[in-house]
């Protein structure tokens, strides 16, 4: 069964994760070229005799199309049949960390478990004697060193064979919780201590700045931007032998995200300004 909601602009469908042992996940769709294996929803048909909009299916392969530029995704729907789509009529399928389990929705998270909480099996590592496969879910009862847990009706389960399963609400309650923390050091850096955003702003600004220059001096960004611009090349021909429409943006666009991920690793620091009216 599927159930299908609008979030916004985005369309998000309950499925079954069988990577999971079937618990139903919520996939979000995107548009984009599909990888082999990925789930796929058609949106756009061509050939509506062979297979509707809304059908599903894996992709198996890709497959060069010598009537027409280009390439066409091979796909099996549910009912085994196999069908051949091009990019611009389906959507990807891609899963995210959103779990319903007995009516409830749950975050899956990579920490260690606390007494009390769901996990969630990801990954069993096949010991002799182990009774729990992968997608199974249970209740920490006690924890142990490095992440090992003991589950209620599982037994001891390692710290890199499960992921914690939080309750959305409780999610939701903590997110408020550090938003509230944020508003009370945001009034205190203004009114105590005169800092405004513009101050903010500027301190952050410099930082990056200087990060930049020691970066191009070094010969980082050189690097960096080379091997981000040979790799879009490389996609780019994949298609037929001709660059893809905004290849020149997409350039521009992963190298600037490249070069500002560096740098906020470097500086270790994560800014969020919010716009307040103040």
């Amino acid at each position: 069964m599927t159930e299908t909601k609008a979030n916004t602009n985005t369309n998000i469908h309950l499925l079954a994760d069988e990577t999971l042992g079937g618990i139903k996940r919520e996939y979000v769709e995107v548009d984009r070229k599909a990888e082999v294996g990925e789930r796929i929803i058609i949106i756009e048909a061509d050939c509506q005799s062979e297979y509707r909009n809304g059908d599903m299916a894996f992709v198996s392969r890709f497959v060069k199309d010598d009537s027409r530029f280009g390439y066409y995704a091979e796909s099996i729907l549910a009912n085994g049949r196999s069908i051949a789509s091009y990019d611009r009529e389906y959507h990807v399928l891609e899963p995210t960390d959103i779990f319903h389990i007995d009516g409830e929705r749950y975050e899956m998270m990579e920490r260690e478990g606390e007494v009390g909480e769901k996990i969630i099996i990801v990954r069993p590592d096949g010991v002799i004697g182990d009774d729990y496969d992968t997608g199974r879910v249970g209740t920490v009862k006690s924890r142990h060193s490095a992440g090992d847990v003991s589950v209620e009706t599982i037994g001891l389960v390692f710290g890199d064979e499960y992921r914690v399963l939080v309750p959305l609400d409780e999610h939701k309650n903590t997110i408020e919780n550090k938003n509230n923390t944020y508003k009370e050091v945001k009034n205190y850096m203004h009114n105590e201590l005169g800092i405004s955003r513009q101050d903010v702003q500027e301190m952050i600004n410099i930082a990056v700045s200087n990060e930049v220059q020691k970066m191009s001096e070094s010969g980082k960004l050189d690097k960096i931007a080379g091997e981000k611009i040979e790799s879009l090349i490389e996609e780019g021909f994949e298609n037929g032998g001709r660059l893809l429409h905004g290849f020149k943006e997409r350039v521009s666009q992963t190298v600037s995200n490249e070069v500002g991920k560096r740098i906020a690793n470097v500086l270790n620091i994560n800014v969020e300004l919010k716009e307040e009216g103040n």
